[in-house]
């Protein structure tokens, strides 16, 4: 007798949408199929007892560098019975096909937490985020046990295990919200910077970006606005704008622990659940670098910044001569100018790799993300040349404003067309309207489920949806050609009736009354 058992889930991914969320849950579905097979050359199927179903959802993350060792959290393990009623009776008997084995599939629904990090690999050795599922059968051979009952030997309790990877994405929406920054800039003194530092104070920048761009777009969309407050008239005539410089850079960072705020801000399980106390069940964690015990203290860290320009960009952008666009800033307006600057930045998936950048992988371009130990930021650097008319004298002082834009990378929410219909059960959900002949759904990505938290509170409870039921309406047929058309033998239904058949037979039934 053999018995063997495989987590299958529905999907492989779950894809997580908008920002980490305590308050938010999803929902990962999918089957254990527990495999029962005969004897070898054997004309019936063993019997086995099935006490124990155990599933367990793990969440961990590594981090190895030399700087500071290697160092690993468990992330979040829920454990799940599947056997909630007594110990189940699984036999073959009565199956007249003996060559194949025969399978029971046992359907599991797990809750996972909103706010958990989206996995990712960090790193040459394969660390980074990292989810699974493990199953653990607990079964006893009841064949087996039958032939023993005249000794004294107890029950012989064996164990079936399993694991699957999952993939666990942030996925933003699809619109793309504009977020703009009032910027406090600092200035770049010039080996010759005579701009008094009170005309340079009454400079205001406005900076807008997108809340989030796509990791896939190649490019970064930038807009600035620049105008003087306050500022005397013959002041804003001498100040010029000589052009900007840009450079968006990616930053890494690995920490040997979470940071407190980390700690404070998600429920983390506890130091007696966390590595070396309890050791992760799946680590990437080799013989090499078993010997890399953590270095430095608590807060030791390991980071590294790299430039995602294009190598064909060099990021500098000239304007003009005698751009003079503050002149008239001083004119008495109902509603102040803004100098608007607007550029699309193009940038690439991986930077140039150098030996600074081995310990981490390859340079490439990660979503933003904020992990207990890998966090990932991105940020647009901008400089702003500017020449001021010394008064009294032909020369030109020079100075630059720097300042920093935070921007944020992720993934678009995939797009799927809806099913047209003259109705909609829950008018939250977007619908594209076609033709009436049009109900097939067409989708070029795989299923997505909807949030969790769409349909249930917090606290578990299922969310009430107060819009019935649209009226059943045939395919092919408009609503109200539907409700004109009368049925033989009976009468019209009125208007909010529905006619529903359970059987054939009771559909002759009233056919022939």
């Amino acid at each position: 007798m053999s018995i063997s058992i495989a987590i299958v889930p529905l999907q492989k991914s779950l894809h997580m949408f908008g920002d980490p969320d305590r308050s938010s849950a999803y929902s990962l579905s999918g089957h254990v199929a527990i495999k029962l097979s005969s004897q070898f050359l054997s004309r019936k199927f063993s019997k086995v007892l099935l006490q124990s179903l155990e599933l367990v959802l793990e969440g961990q993350s590594e981090v190895s560098t030399p700087d500071i060792g290697y160092s690993a959290i468990r992330l979040c393990s829920s454990t799940t019975e599947l056997v909630t009623s007594g110990p189940i009776l699984l036999s073959g008997d009565g199956d007249e096909c003996l060559s194949e084995p025969c399978q029971w599939n046992v359907t599991y629904n797990i809750n996972v937490p909103g706010w958990l990090p989206e996995t990712t690999s960090f790193g040459h050795e394969g660390t980074g985020v990292s989810y699974r599922l493990f199953a653990t059968a607990k079964y006893v051979d009841i064949e087996k046990y039958s032939r023993d009952t005249s000794s004294t030997t107890p029950w012989l309790l064996s164990r079936g295990h399993h694991s699957a990877l999952l993939w666990f994405t942030q996925r933003r929406a699809e619109a793309r919200p504009t977020v703009t920054y009032l910027l406090k800039h600092i200035t770049a003194q010039e080996p010759k910077s005579d701009i008094p530092s009170d005309v340079m104070s009454k400079i205001q920048i406005l900076a807008s970006v997108a809340k989030y761009t796509d990791i896939e777009d190649g490019k970064v969309s930038l807009t600035l606005r620049l105008r003087t407050n306050n500022l005397a008239a013959e002041e804003c005539q001498r100040l010029q704008l000589l052009g900007f410089r840009v450079d968006v850079q990616q930053s890494d960072k690995c920490r040997l622990e979470p940071s407190p705020q980390y700690e404070m801000r998600y429920p983390l399980p506890g130091k007696e659940f966390q590595p070396p106390h309890l050791p992760l069940r799946y680590t990437k964690r080799s013989g090499f670098m078993m010997s890399e015990y953590p270095n430095g203290g608590h807060n030791a860290s390991c980071s590294r910044s790299f430039s995602l320009l294009h190598p064909s960009e060099a990021g500098q952008y000239n304007l003009q001569n005698d751009n003079y666009i503050f002149a008239n800033d001083a004119k008495p307006t109902s509603q102040p100018a803004w100098y608007t600057l607007q550029t699309n930045i193009p940038i690439v998936n991986c930077a140039a790799p150098t030996s600074m950048y081995e310990w981490a992988g390859p340079p490439v371009l990660r979503p933003s993300t904020t992990g207990p130990l890998i966090t990932v930021r991105h940020e647009i650097l901008i400089s702003l040349p500017l020449a001021y008319d010394v008064p009294g004298s032909d020369q030109k002082a020079q100075e630059s404003l720097v300042f920093t834009v935070p921007i944020r990378f992720g993934s678009e929410a995939p797009q799927s067309k809806r099913c047209s219909s003259s109705f909609s059960s829950r008018p939250s959900t977007p619908v594209e309207m076609g033709n009436d002949s049009d109900l097939s759904f067409e989708s070029t990505n795989s299923p997505i489920l909807p949030p969790y938290s769409q349909f249930y509170h917090p606290n578990g409870d299922r969310k009430i949806d107060p819009t019935p039921l649209p009226l059943y309406t045939p395919p092919g047929v408009p609503a109200v050609e539907h409700l004109d058309v009368p049925i033989q033998g009976r009468a019209r239904p009125r208007a909010g009736t529905v006619v529903a058949f359970s059987s054939r037979k009771e559909r002759s039934a009233a056919a022939a009354a």
